[in-house]
């Protein structure tokens, strides 16, 4: 019996040594506002983002990948403690984060103390990537500054002189009406006048009335989630689709938006880094495999958290094994081209800020419903470093 149990024993020990070491995990924590007016975003970005690493059955560079998803009710202050739950208790080595400008701010210097590279997935303030740069936080998605800049001279350049800018009233609406109005000015325009209406407005009308007595030839505005279907509804209901060319940032007439704004927004013109019509064939697959999942079309913020999760993955390729930290795999993240469905993309070592291509889209009525048409392509739009300095 001794015998028999020592070459139980042994042959179990051996057992044991024969099977497959388990792969490294890569553990990634995504922060996301699952709170209104954003939650419509943030459930869409975690469908992509899933979705995306489903494409590489969850794996990269030999790496098991395991994403950890935390709401911040869209409140800074829970930003922060979940970007330091992920970090100090779940020991992640990457932090996905910032759907809006006001949550990636703050959450920005928990990662660089943490040494954390932090993909910023959809965040535009310039700062991030300006004068508040860092070594650890990268980001895939867009600059403020990037999806404007070139749209004033275009739009002066093809009859509009004279706009009136409406925005929401956080960093992210300021950001977007100082970039337009700088080169917009610059290019010959005037902007006659601005407004900045709370998040909890309802009724547009004042706002409306102002700017119809300014007689612009356009209104630039930029209003996400619910108050972009109210202000175009409103905005047609006013009388004005007709009269005055509604322009700006063309996330306001987002595919997410524009099911529940239905024609109201027909006419409207202005810059976009995606929309689901873009012709090339990583977003043929992309919007077919999204479209069967969700029963829509993507958005333009949903790409971005497909489009980050896919940079890593492909960044993690490149290494091939668990980087032995966070500037390494930022490193890596600098040196790749990602051809995706947004079209050519690749980040600026300079600012950690993505160069991209940036669309004029115009909404057309494509048999009753809303659709896109590409009017414009400016490709491999780039920002200055902005007081950015990386070392």
């Amino acid at each position: 019996m001794k015998r028999s149990f020592k070459f139980v024993a042994v042959a179990a020990i051996l057992g044991g040594l024969a099977q497959p070491a388990a792969a490294a995990e890569y553990k990634i924590g995504v922060i996301l506002p699952y709170a209104p007016p954003f939650g419509i975003y943030a459930k869409s970005m975690e469908a992509a983002m899933k979705m995306a690493l489903a494409e590489h059955k969850g794996k990269a560079g030999g790496l098991d990948i395991k994403m950890i998803f935390e709401n911040d009710n869209n409140k800074p202050p829970e930003a922060v403690s979940k970007a330091k739950k992920l970090i100090n208790d779940d020991k992640v080595d990457l932090l996905m984060g910032g759907l809006t400008s006001g949550l990636a701010i703050p959450i920005a210097p928990i990662a660089v103390r943490g040494k954390t590279p932090l993909v910023i997935i959809n965040a535009g303030a310039d700062m991030l990537t300006g004068k508040r740069c860092s070594p650890y936080v990268i980001r895939v998605s867009f600059s403020n500054d990037q999806i404007v800049r070139d749209s004033g001279p275009w739009l002066f350049k093809n009859g509009v002189k004279r706009v009136y800018a409406m925005a929401a009233d956080y960093v992210g609406g300021h950001d977007l009406v100082k970039n337009f109005k700088g080169p917009f000015e610059k290019a010959g325009g005037e902007v006659i006048g601005e407004d900045f209406p709370p998040f909890s407005t309802k009724d547009f009308g004042p706002y409306l009335a102002k700017a119809k007595a300014a007689k612009p030839d356009a209104i630039y505005v930029f209003f996400p989630g619910g108050m972009g279907i109210q202000f175009v509804k409103q905005y047609d209901k006013f009388g004005l689709k007709d009269q005055i060319l509604l322009t700006g940032p063309a996330w306001t007439v987002g595919p997410l938006l524009a099911p529940a704004q239905g024609l109201s927004g027909v006419g409207f013109k202005g810059p976009i880094n995606y929309i689901p019509q873009l012709e090339n064939a990583a977003n043929a697959k992309f919007r077919a495999a999204f479209k069967a999942k969700m029963k829509r079309d993507p958005d333009e913020v949903t790409i971005n958290g497909y489009d980050a999760v896919k940079m890593v993955i492909q960044a993690l390729d490149k290494i091939g094994k668990k980087p032995k930290d966070g500037k390494a795999m930022i490193e890596a993240l600098r040196s790749i081209t990602y051809n995706g469905p947004r079209g050519p993309m690749r980040i600026d070592p300079k600012t950690n800020n993505v160069i991209q291509n940036i669309y004029m889209v115009e909404v057309v009525n494509d048999g009753g419903k809303p659709s896109y048409k590409v009017l414009d392509t400016i490709e491999n739009v780039q920002d200055s470093p902005n007081g950015c300095k990386l070392n």
